[in-house]
């Protein structure tokens, strides 16, 4: 046994004992099935999934519940005597009772993901009527809206991803709101939530930015980037904007109301409106402010061009170092892949490929369709290659994608291959 420091320990996977926390791994916590960075050891299943991948682990003895080994007693003072910023991150490995498969393929979910995003597009005008005339949101018609998106979420979430990069309105305020629902339905099927969590998920996705409704018209989709400080201070105010709107309505869930005064927060402190920081914040608050930045990202607003999703996964780990939670924000990133469907990816050979779907154990490896050459001309036959399986390329080598591209990248309009 090797004491890391005060509370760690690193110990034999076979020494481990119901009630121990494993806060690290030999490895890195993406080559394993665990969703969540730390476990509570709470069955023999789950040291025997363990020793499946690792050989030793480290064990946090303040976050460890009772066992026969003795537990330290923690110095006054210690994290382990006052509120833990991970409370909130076990409150949901608890939540984590579902096995999520996928029921159908992409292409066949494709028109219920449709019809799902036509429905919440006439609902979000119907809101955007109702802040308009100071009456009450149909929370109804909003359960409706967002039991048909997680459904087909939980079907097969790519559809709905696609989508949420393709598809628009043109109404970005209600891209947004869709998109951002979909992400957190995603995110919360990706963590094994159940559907009551999920939709709450959704929920709060369609309704943390309600509150720029009450914004000039100019403002409501204008980039950070682009704010001058009077604007700053005025975007913030859609914030408590939305929790005024929503505490108009009836039956909207607690966890949705902190998403909406949440999702600017910061666990640093450094967020807004209230400054809180990490042991104040809902767990789903935090994973909201994850989707709310990485939708800044990878959508261009008013001449600001979007990132690649690659560059956008490397930028969220560097707020995780500012306020975002870090465990989440891997997470976040496995959920997605790291080429999200509909990507356009640049692959050893030379060839552009769009990304199909993504293999979910193995986020670098994803189904593509191969539609360009070397020499980036069209093929006539665009070729699906699973890249967990595939065989060499035309030179010889096996592939792998070298590059991911942004949209439009050589002319090529990826909505052509999908919708």
């Amino acid at each position: 046994m090797i004491i890391t420091n005060k509370t760690s320990v690193e110990i034999s996977v076979r020494n481990l004992k119901i009630g121990m926390y494993v806060s690290k791994l030999d490895r890195p916590w993406l080559e394993t099935p665990f969703l969540l960075q730390g476990i509570l050891i709470q069955s023999p299943e789950d040291i025997n999934e363990l020793a499946r991948h690792c050989t030793y682990v480290y064990v946090d003895w303040n976050k460890s519940e009772s066992f026969a080994a003795p537990k330290p007693v923690p110095s006054k003072g210690s994290a382990a005597s006052q509120p833990t910023e991970d409370a909130e991150i076990l409150k949901l490995q608890r939540l984590q009772t579902e096995t999520y498969t996928e029921t159908r393929t992409a292409k066949e979910e494709l028109p219920a993901a449709k019809k799902a995003f036509d429905v919440a597009s006439t609902l979000l005008s119907e809101i955007h009527a109702s802040v308009k005339h100071n009456t009450k949101l149909n929370i109804q018609a909003t359960h409706d809206v967002v039991d048909a998106l997680r459904e087909s979420v939980v079907r097969n979430p790519d559809a709905a991803l696609l989508l949420a990069r393709l598809k628009t309105t043109g109404q970005e305020l209600y891209d947004n709101a869709i998109n951002a629902s979909v992400h957190m339905l995603a995110f919360g099927r990706h963590l094994g939530l159940p559907r009551k969590e999920l939709a709450v998920l959704g929920m709060g996705g369609l309704l943390m930015d309600v509150g720029k409704s009450r914004l000039p018209t100019e403002m409501q989709t204008k980039s950070n980037l682009l704010l001058n400080a009077s604007e700053r201070e005025l975007m913030k105010q859609h914030v408590s904007y939305g929790e005024d709107i929503i505490a108009w309505s009836n039956k909207i869930p607690e966890e949705v109301v902190k998403i909406v005064s949440q999702h600017h927060e910061r666990e640093n402190g450094n967020g807004y409106p209230r400054g809180l920081n990490a042991s104040q914040l809902h767990v789903y608050a935090r994973m909201a402010a994850i989707v709310d930045c990485y939708e800044e990202l990878i959508v261009e607003r008013s001449g600001i061009p979007a990132i690649k999703p690659f560059h956008a996964y490397r930028k969220l780990r560097e707020n995780a170092n500012s306020g975002l939670n870090s465990t989440l924000v891997e997470q976040f990133a496995q959920c997605l892949g790291m080429f999200p469907v509909g990507s356009l990816v640049e692959l050893n050979t030379g060839e552009i490929a769009i990304v199909l779907t993504h293999n979910r154990t193995q986020i670098f490896l994803p189904n593509i369709m191969i539609i360009l050459d070397a020499k980036k001309q069209p093929y006539d036959n665009p070729l699906t290659v699973d890249l967990r399986s595939a065989g060499p390329g035309p030179n010889g080598t096996q592939y792998t994608i070298t590059n991911d591209l942004p949209q439009g990248a050589y002319g090529i309009d990826a909505k052509q291959y999908y919708l």
